[in-house]
C-alpha cells in the first residue's frame, strides 16, 4: 500500500517567514521534496528556494518533529526536538575550525521544525565506507570523523552555558543535571544487580560505589565538559570524500557531559548504534590520536595523560553500565538479531547476522582491557572479568564482533 505524503502549507509559510527574517529579503519556496519515509518519527523536506541573492542558498532542509503514539505526554519527542534545535543553533554561534555541522537557519516551536543547511543530494555516511570492502577509504573517512568530533567538542568547551540557555528557551522542562543523575542511578544500578544475579555473581558495595562514581564524574561539570552528540553513529554523519569534509548531524540526543563519552565510541564498538562491528586496534589508536589532538585546541586537560586516561577509562565504564549490562540482561537466555538500517549498493553488511550477544562479549573485553591497561576501576574490572567468563561458558558458540567489512582482510 502506497502512503501519500501531504505537504502542510502552514509549515511552508512559516519556513518562508523564518528565511525572510534570516536573510532580510523576500524568500520564496518554489518546490518541496520529501526525503523521509512516511513511517519515520521526523518529516524531512528539501525546500528549493527562489534565489535572488548570493547569500540565499539554492535549497535548505526542513526537519519537523512529530508526536509519537507511544509518547503519551509528548515529552520525549519534544525534548529530542528541543535538543536538536539547541545543538545546531549553539554550534552555529561558536567558533568552528572546520565545517563540522550543518548551518542553522532557524526554528519554529508552533510547528516544531528547524531549518538547516542542505549538505547534498546523496547522504554518504560512514555506513558506506565501513560496509564496503575498501580499507583505505574507510580509514580516510574515519580520520575525517574523529577530526570533526574532536573539533566539535573543542569548539563547545567553555561555552556550554550558552547551549543550556538556548535549550531552556525552547524547552522549559529540559532535564537538570540532578534529574539526569537520579534517572541514571535508578535505571542503571538495578540492571547491574540483575545481570550479576542472573550470572550467579555477587554485587559488592565497592562495585556499586565505582559505578556511582563513574556516573557522577561523567555527568557533572568537570575538566572535559562539552556538548556531546550522544548518538554519534556511522549514519549520523554526512561525509564528503571530494572536499575532505564531514559534518555531524542529528543532535536529538545531544547533552552536556564529558567529551570522552563520544570519544570512546570506536573503542566500545559504537555503543548506541545498529551498525556495530569491530575496528582493528592499531586503527583505533591512530584515530584517537587525531581526536585528542583536536581536543587540545581548547581543553587543557587533554594534554594531561593521567586526566585524559582517567576520563577515557570512566567513559568506557559508563558504556559498560549503559549499553552492555542492559543488553546482557536482554539476551542472557536467548540471542536476538538487532535491527539494521539502510546500506549502500554492494554493501557486505549482513542484517541477518547482526546479533546482540557478540556486542556484549566485545564491550566487556574492551572495558576490561582499557581498565587493566590504565590500572583503574579495580572492582568493576573484576566484575567484568567474572561476567565475561560466565557468559563465555553459557554462550559457548558465540564469538566477539567481527571487523567491519572494510577491515575483513584481518581476523579479530
Amino acid at each position: 500500500m502506497i502512503v501519500m505524503q501531504v505537504i502542510n502549507q502552514n509549515v511552508i509559510q512559516a519556513a518562508q517567514y523564518l528565511l525572510q527574517r534570516r536573510f532580510a529579503t523576500l524568500c520564496k519556496v518554489i518546490s518541496v521534496t520529501f526525503l523521509s519515509e512516511p513511517d519515520r518519527r521526523n518529516i524531512v523536506l528539501r525546500l528549493l528556494l527562489e534565489n535572488k541573492s548570493d547569500d540565499i542558498p539554492a535549497s535548505i532542509i526542513l526537519k519537523q518533529s512529530l508526536p509519537e503514539a507511544t509518547d503519551d505526554d509528548d515529552k520525549d519527542a519534544y525534548s529530542r526536538f528541543a535538543r536538536d534545535w539547541a545543538g545546531l543553533e549553539f554550534l552555529s554561534g561558536v567558533k568552528q575550525w572546520h565545517h563540522n555541522v550543518p548551518k542553522f537557519y532557524g526554528g519554529n516551536k508552533e510547528h516544531r521544525f528547524i531549518l538547516l543547511e542542505d549538505l547534498g543530494l546523496n547522504h554518504i555516511s560512514l555506513v558506506d565506507s565501513l560496509t564496503l570492502p575498501n580499507r583505505a577509504e574507510a580509514i580516510a573517512a574515519l580520520n575525517r570523523f574523529m577530526m570533526a568530533l574532536g573539533n566539535f567538542h573543542a569548539a563547545s568547551f567553555g561555552h556550554v552555558s550558552v547551549y543550556e540557555t538556548i535549550l531552556h528557551n525552547i524547552n522549559e522542562q529540559a532535564e537538570s543535571i540532578q534529574d539526569e543523575l537520579d534517572f541514571m542511578f535508578n535505571d542503571l544500578l538495578p540492571k547491574l544487580e540483575l545481570a550479576n544475579k542472573s550470572l550467579g555473581l555477587t554485587v559488592t558495595p565497592e562495585i556499586i560505589h565505582e559505578a556511582q562514581r563513574i556516573i557522577k564524574s561523567l555527568i557533572t561539570p568537570g575538566a572535559f565538559t562539552v556538548l556531546t552528540h550522544g548518538d554519534i553513529c556511522p549514519d549520523n554523519v554526512f561525509d564528503h570524500k571530494d572536499s575532505q569534509e564531514l559534518q555531524l548531524i542529528d543532535f536529538e540526543w545531544a547533552v552536556v557531559r564529558n567529551a570522552l563519552l563520544d570519544g570512546t565510541y570506536l573503542r566500545m564498538s559504537m555503543p548506541t548504534c545498529w551498525c556495530a562491528k569491530a575496528i582493528p586496534n592499531e586503527v583505533i589508536e591512530s584515530l584517537e590520536t587525531i581526536y585528542r589532538k583536536e581536543l587540545k585546541r581548547a581543553i587543557p586537560a587533554a594534554s594531561d595523560d593521567l586526566a585524559y586516561m582517567t576520563a577515557y577509562t570512566e567513559a568506557c565504564g559508563f558504556w559498560l553500565l549503559q549499553q552492555t549490562v542492559p543488553l546482557l540482561n536482554s539476551v542472557i537466555d536467548n540471542d536476538r538479531v538487532g535491527s539494521s538500517g539502510p546500506t549502500p549498493e554492494n554493501s557486505l553488511w549482513k542484517p541477518e547476522e547482526n546479533n546482540v550477544r557478540p556486542r556484549v562479549l566485545t564491550r566487556l573485553q574492551a572495558f576490561l582491557e582499557v581498565a587493566s591497561k590504565n590500572d583503574q576501576l579495580p572492582h568493576l574490572r573484576k566484575m567484568a572479568q567474572d561476567m565475561l567468563s560466565a557468559v563465555k561458558t553459557r554462550w559457548s558458540d558465540v564469538k566477539p564482533l567481527e571487523f567491519y567489512p572494510a577491515f575483513l582482510d584481518r581476523k579479530p
